[in-house]
C-alpha cells in the first residue's frame, strides 16, 4: 500500500510512504487514523482501492504559516486558491 500525504490547502503532495504489506486496517490504525470522527475521517481521508493508495489530507509547512500569520484566510476560505 502506498500513502500519500497531500496538502488540503495547495493540495501539493507533501510525501508518500510505500508499506506493501500492510492491509487498509493496518494502515489506518498504525497511522492513527482510527482516532478520527466519521465526519473527519470522510473529509481528510480516501482509499483508492484499485489502485492500493490511502491519501490523506494534512497541512503542508508553507499553507501553515500562511494560516498563523493571516488567520483570516481561514475565514474567507480563500486560502491561496
Amino acid at each position: 500500500m502506498r500513502i500519500e500525504y497531500w496538502c488540503g490547502h495547495c493540495k501539493h503532495l507533501i510525501g508518500q510512504v510505500n508499506r506493501p504489506g500492510w492491509s487498509l486496517e493496518e494502515a489506518e490504525r498504525s497511522l492513527g487514523l482510527t482516532a478520527l470522527s466519521p465526519v473527519e475521517h470522510s473529509e481528510w481521508v480516501a482509499y483508492d482501492k484499485n489502485a492500493g493508495i490511502l491519501s490523506v489530507q494534512t497541512v503542508c509547512d508553507y499553507c501553515q504559516s500562511a494560516i498563523e500569520r493571516n488567520p483570516e484566510l481561514l475565514v474567507e476560505g480563500k486560502l491561496l486558491q
